[in-house]
């Protein structure tokens, strides 16, 4: 029968329905299953009754029935699947677009990060293709280039910087390409406004993945201070040492001059001599101006209002012209600065170690301008050098005269044989040891020698002289009465006619005052000359060592910002010469109000600062705060009359008023401030403004 039939076991094609075909394979699979399942029944049917007999089957429908409801069935699991992995595609795809949403944001942060990074930096910090185009640069960059940001990106080095220094920048950047390694160089490059500045330039390739280069990173530091430091170090030493060698004055001049107008080459350079009368000045060098002008100030009558140099030789003081067409000083004398095309003077007065004004030191600007720090700093050092250079000119002039027969007076002039006894010392050597002639002779050379004088030094003059060579260099010699000093020495050789070192001559130079005057040069840096305090800057370096040690230690720290009353009044009534006398009395006197280790500095004018360590409360600012004011008031003499003067000072304390050095200055700059509102002569306390 056909059930028994349906029974007979088949193979039906074996289909993967839960692979990852897609569902057309499933009905192409369903439609052979249900074929297969209608031969199969209507086989023996065929055999007994013919096709009728099959269609009039009860049975044939049923199968027919049972079939289409499993291919419905295979159907619907098949879509399920099918939905199911769209589903799970979608949150794969949703997670993914979600994950690199958050990378996009992360990046961009670190983009931002970077770019807040490198525009703090000073350095300058670029990037370029490798077609040597900018592609990506910091704020230092644009500020130093004078270019807008469009004006830059996608351009090149020749569209930023004058034709010599891009093919310079050009040729660096094709070694970091040709080689594929860093290269550092230092160049000149000029600014924004114009100026020369010496970069030091790192210049580092880029690379992609698979190490090809792509690109150029270059960063750049000025290091234009630091080189004119180093120079000004290196043209000291060298003046110094031609000083020591005796050269004459014109020369060390020239050089103080020549160095200054190689280091700032838009400046022009001027040494004026006070004559023997000490009313007129003469020109000691000036080789870059007109001879006209030269010619013009020859003799010039100092006094007041006489140019800068008539009238920093007359008062002793710096002064410093940045406009030569408005400045009374120069009324009388402008039409001549103009026409040499001066428009800017200042002027140094040169000292000696007494004080006594010498001459003047000044700088010329073709342009209106103030002079720069490093300008300034280098008009004190050529100053010093110049006063060093003029004392020891006219003490080899005045030594000359004395004694024709030793070219070398001014100095210790000894000869010894060729075993080092003593056979000649002249007059320098016995007032400058104490000795007499008949205490030196017959002596070794030795005996003026300091024990802390290393032997080798003896060694290495005998060694050079023996060679037929001068020694040259510094020696410590002691006194009779046991107090050392500093000599350069310059030994040589005499030679009888077959050669033979028969004797020895040593000519030396006390150079004490000299090594004294180059510490006291290098105290400038850091001290107040007038008055011996500290300056702004060792101010500076001083609170900030306080604030460190307050936190370190958790104590209490005052900063006091004095400031004396109506300090004009004194100094346009008496003179500016009058005020530095107070300024001097009120420093000593503020040396006495506070401990050693308190720290007073004077910032400017009639401005000074406090540093009071380690205090408990306020009320011990504020008793130092009174003492001082006290002090102050006491009265003055001040050469033309005595005066008295007040003070107004302004107390803030830390932690209470400020954790870092610029926060403490305002705060006690305002007090200061708030003392004079409220009547003078008094301290107050810093009081934080009420915000309404």
């Amino acid at each position: 029968m056909v059930m028994l039939n349906i029974q007979t076991k088949i193979s039906l094609p074996t289909v993967a329905i839960l692979s990852d075909d897609k569902p057309k394979r499933v009905g192409v699979t369903v439609f052979g299953f249900v074929i297969v399942g209608l031969s199969l029944v209507s086989r023996p049917a065929f055999a007994e009754d013919g096709l009728q007999q099959i269609v009039g089957s009860l049975d044939f429908w049923r199968f027919a029935a049972i079939s289409l409801g499993l291919v419905q069935f295979i159907v619907i699991v098949a879509l399920a699947v099918f939905a199911y992995k769209k589903l799970r595609q979608a949150k794969k795809a949703k997670a993914l677009h979600s994950g690199l949403a958050e990378k996009t944001e992360q990046l961009s942060q670190e983009h931002q990060l970077l770019r807040s990074l490198m525009d703090n930096l000073p350095h300058l910090i670029s990037f370029k293709n490798k077609t040597g185009e900018y592609i990506e640069f910091n704020s230092a960059f644009e500020v130093f280039s004078g270019k807008t940001r469009q004006q830059i990106l996608q351009h090149t080095e020749y569209e930023l910087f004058q034709s010599v220094e891009a093919a310079g920048i050009r040729e660096q950047d094709k070694l970091v390409m040709s080689t594929g390694r860093s290269q550092h160089a230092s160049r000149w490059l000029h600014d924004s406004t114009g100026t020369l500045r010496l970069m030091r330039i790192a210049k580092i390739p880029l690379r992609a993945q698979k190490g090809k280069r792509t690109g150029i990173l270059s960063i750049s530091q000025d290091i234009t201070t630091q080189h004119q430091q180093e120079n000004i170090y290196k043209y000291r030493n060298n003046i110094l040492e031609m000083m020591a060698k005796g050269a004459p004055l014109q020369e060390v001049l020239n050089g103080l001059i020549s160095f200054t107008e190689e280091t700032f080459p838009d400046l022009l350079c001027s040494v004026l001599l006070l004559d023997k009368t000490g009313k007129h000045l003469y020109a000691g060098a000036a080789p870059s101006l007109p001879d006209f002008y030269n010619q013009a100030v020859d003799g010039i009558e100092i006094g007041h209002e006489v140019g800068s140099c008539g009238t920093a030789a007359f008062t002793g003081r710096p002064i410093i012209v940045s406009d030569i067409s408005t400045h009374p000083y120069w009324a009388e004398y402008k039409e001549l600065a103009l026409r040499a095309g001066l428009k800017a003077c200042w002027s140094l007065p040169i000292k000696n170690r007494h004080r006594e004004v010498l001459g003047t030191f000044a700088l010329y600007h073709r342009e209106v301008a103030d002079p720069s720090t490093a300008q300034l700093e280098l008009m004190h050092a050529n100053a010093q050098l110049a006063s060093i250079a003029i004392d020891a000119d006219r003490m080899d002039q005045q030594l000359r005269k004395l004694s024709q027969a030793v070219e070398y007076s001014a100095s210790f002039v000894i000869i010894t044989d060729a075993e080092l006894t003593l056979e000649y010392v002249n007059s320098s050597v016995e007032t400058g040891t104490g000795y007499s002639a008949d205490e030196l002779l017959g002596r070794k050379a030795g005996f003026l020698s300091c024990e802390a004088e290393d032997a080798g030094i003896i060694r290495d003059i005998w060694s050079t002289v023996l060679t037929g060579e001068m020694w040259r260099g510094e020696r410590m010699l002691q006194k009779k009465n046991g107090d050392r000093f500093w000599v350069m020495s310059s030994t040589a050789p005499i030679k009888n006619q077959d050669g033979e070192v028969t004797h020895l001559v040593s000519v030396s130079e006390d150079i004490t005052q000299l090594k004294k005057d180059q510490e006291r040069m290098e105290l400038l840096a850091f001290y107040d000359p007038l008055t011996g305090l500290a300056n702004r800057r060792l101010f500076k370096d001083r609170l900030d060592q306080a604030l460190k040690k307050v936190r370190r230690h958790k104590n209490h720290m005052a900063l006091l910002y004095l400031d004396l009353d109506h300090f004009k009044v004194i100094n346009d009534e008496y003179g500016h010469d009058a005020g530095d006398i107070l300024l001097i009395e009120i420093a000593n006197r503020l040396r006495h109000a506070v401990r050693d280790s308190d720290v007073i500095s004077r910032i400017g004018g009639d401005e000074f600062n406090l540093i009071l360590h380690d205090l408990s409360c306020e009320q011990d600012a504020v008793v130092v705060a009174e003492k001082i004011l006290d002090l102050v008031s006491q009265p003055i003499d001040i050469e033309v009359k005595e005066v008295t003067v007040s003070a107004s000072i302004g107390i803030t304390m830390t932690p209470d008023d400020g954790v870092d050095a610029k926060e403490l200055i305002k705060n006690a700059d305002v007090a200061m401030y708030q003392s004079k509102q409220l009547g003078r002569n008094r301290c107050q306390r810093y009081v934080a403004p009420v915000h309404k």
